[in-house]
C-alpha cells in the first residue's frame, strides 16, 4: 500500500470514530453556557435585592428625617423664645399744608322762624386760608399673645383746630384677634375699624388721596370705628369669598345721635354689621374685587337724647385693577368706588328728626358715593382723579318757605334735594416705600353754599415696621 493510501484510510477511520462524539461535545458546551447564564442571573438578582434594600433603607431614613424635622418644628412652635412675643413697633407721621379759598357756610336765613342752620359752616374742620397741621402721629403696636391669639393697638394724636391746634391723644384701635380657629374662622374683639366697605376701615394716612371722600365722612362719620366683636369666615371655595359679621355699639364717629359709649342699651340698640366680598382674576393682567356691606341699628329709642333712633346704611363697592405682570416699569390702573344709601329717622349730625325739603319730620333716605381712578406711571409716580356726591340726610332749616310757611332750605322752592359734589385731582410721589408726598386739589360744591377751592400738600413717613403701610399692589 502506498503511504498516501494509508493516510487516507487513517483519516477515514478517525472520522468515523469521532462522528458519534460531536453532538455530545456540543451539548456539553451549551450546558456549560446555560449554567453560566444561570449563575449570572442569580448574581443580578442578588444585586437587585441589595439595591432594593438600600432604597428602602434610604426611604425609611428620609421619612424619619422629615418626621423628625416636622416634630422639631411643632415642638419649636410650642416653645417661647426670648424675642417671640416682643411687639413690632412703628410710628407714622402725617402732616398736611393746605389752602382753602374761603369759609363755606349755608346761605343766611331771612330772620323768620325755623332758621336754625342759617349761616352755619359746612366742610370746615380746619380754618379757611393757609393752614399747616399735624393730622396724625400714629403709634402702631402688634405682637403674638400666645400661639392662639395676637393683639394690636393704634395710638393716634391728631391736631384739633378747636383746641388751639393741640394734638389730642386717642386710642383708635386696641383689639385681640384669634389665629388658630378651625373652619377658617377668625374672631376679633375690642376697639377696631369694622369691616364695612373699602375705605371706611383704612386709616387716614393709608387712603389713596389726602382727605376721606365727603360722602363717607357724612354717612359713616370718618373711619369705621366700633367697640364690639367681629367674626369672619373664609369660604373653602376655588375663588376668594369672605364673609364677616360684627356687633358693636356704633359705626364711625356719628352713627348714632346722643348715644354715649358709656350708656348701656337694649340688644336692639346695638349696631349690627355684615359684609360679603369676593375677588377673581379676569386674566393674568386684570382682576376685580366686589363687596356688599350693611349696618343697622334697629331701635335705640331708650338711650338717645332725641327720641327714637333707627338707621340702616347699605353699601356696594368695587375695585378693578389692570396690573400687567410683564411691565418692568410697574405700570397699573386702578378704578374703584362705593355707592351708599342711608335710611333713618334721626339726623345723626345735628340731632332731632330728619326733615324733608318742606321741613316736615320724616323717615327718609339719602344717596351718596364716590369713584376714583389712579394710574401708576412708574413705581414712584401716581396721578389720579376722584368724584364724590351725596345728599344731605336731613335738609337744613334755613328760611321759611313762602308757599307752605314751613321751614325749608333756600332750594326748596324748586323741590330739589340739597346736593353736594366734590371734584378732585391729585398726584402722588413715592421717594421710597416708607415715604410719600401728595399734591391735591378739591373743588367743592356744597348745597346752596358758595363753591370752595382747596389745595393740599401731604407728607407722610413711617419709622419701623408698619402692617398697613403703603400697598404696592394698589
Amino acid at each position: 500500500m502506498h503511504v498516501g493510501s494509508r493516510a487516507l484510510a487513517l483519516l477515514v477511520v478517525f472520522a468515523l470514530g469521532l462522528g458519534p462524539l460531536a453532538p455530545a461535545v456540543f451539548a456539553q458546551e451549551k450546558a456549560s453556557e446555560l449554567e453560566n447564564l444561570k449563575k449570572q442571573m442569580l448574581q443580578m438578582e442578588e444585586q437587585f435585592q441589595q439595591l432594593q434594600q438600600q432604597i428602602e433603607k434610604l426611604e425609611t431614613k428620609k421619612i424619619q428625617e422629615v418626621e423628625a424635622k416636622a416634630n422639631a418644628a411643632l415642638e419649636s412652635s410650642k416653645k417661647t423664645f426670648a424675642s417671640q412675643f416682643n411687639p413690632a413697633l412703628s410710628l407714622g407721621i402725617d402732616t398736611i399744608g393746605s389752602y382753602k379759598s374761603h369759609r363755606q357756610a349755608f346761605n343766611p336765613g331771612d330772620g323768620t322762624a325755623g332758621t336754625r342752620d342759617a349761616g352755619q359752616p359746612i366742610n370746615n374742620t380746619r380754618p379757611a386760608g393757609a393752614d399747616f397741621n399735624l393730622r396724625s402721629a400714629e403709634l402702631f403696636i402688634s405682637a403674638d399673645v400666645d400661639p392662639f391669639t395676637r393683639a394690636y393697638a393704634t395710638i393716634n394724636a391728631s391736631a384739633d383746630a378747636a383746641n388751639n391746634d393741640e394734638a389730642i391723644l386717642s386710642v383708635e384701635e386696641a383689639a385681640i384677634v384669634t389665629t388658630r380657629l378651625p373652619y377658617n374662622l377668625t374672631v376679633r374683639g375690642g376697639r377696631f375699624f369694622a369691616d364695612f366697605g373699602v375705605l371706611p376701615h383704612r386709616h387716614d394716612h393709608d387712603l389713596p388721596f389726602v382727605d376721606r371722600p365727603p360722602s363717607l365722612a357724612t354717612f359713616v362719620g370718618g373711619e369705621a370705628q366700633t367697640n364690639g366683636v367681629e367674626v369672619s369666615w373664609l369660604a373653602p371655595t376655588p375663588f376668594f369669598l369672605r364673609a364677616s359679621g360684627t356687633v358693636g355699639n356704633k359705626l364711625g364717629a356719628d352713627f348714632r345721635d346722643g348715644v354715649s359709649d358709656v350708656n348701656s342699651r337694649p340688644i336692639k340698640g346695638l349696631t349690627y354689621m355684615g359684609r360679603l366680598q369676593t375677588y377673581f382674576d379676569i386674566n393674568d393682567d386684570n382682576n376685580v374685587e366686589l363687596g356688599g356691606s350693611i349696618a343697622e341699628t334697629p331701635n335705640a329709642e331708650d338711650v338717645t337724647n332725641s327720641g327714637r333712633f333707627e338707621r340702616r346704611l347699605v353699601g356696594m363697592d368695587f375695585k378693578y385693577r389692570w396690573y400687567p405682570l410683564g411691565y418692568g416699569v410697574r405700570q397699573s390702573l386702578t378704578v374703584a368706588g362705593e355707592l351708599l344709601h342711608d335710611l333713618g329717622e334721626a339726623d345723626p349730625v345735628n340731632g332731632g328728626p330728619r326733615r324733608d325739603i318742606f321741613g316736615n319730620a320724616v323717615r327718609q333716605g339719602a344717596w351718596g358715593g364716590y369713584v376714583y381712578a389712579e394710574y401708576r406711571l412708574s413705581k414712584q409716580w401716581r396721578p389720579g382723579v376722584r368724584f364724590d356726591y351725596f345728599q344731605l340726610q336731613s335738609e337744613p332749616l334755613l328760611v321759611t318757605n313762602s308757599f307752605t310757611l314751613q321751614p325749608a332750605s333756600t332750594l326748596n322752592a324748586t323741590g330739589h334735594r340739597t346736593d353736594n359734589r366734590t371734584w378732585t385731582a391729585y398726584l402722588t410721589w413715592f421717594p421710597s416705600e416708607f415715604q410719600r408726598l401728595r399734591l391735591q386739589y378739591n373743588r367743592s360744591d356744597r348745597g346752596n353754599a358758595q363753591d370752595a377751592n382747596e389745595f393740599f400738600l401731604q407728607w407722610t413717613a413711617f419709622l419701623g415696621s408698619h402692617s398697613h403701610g403703603f400697598s404696592e399692589r394698589e
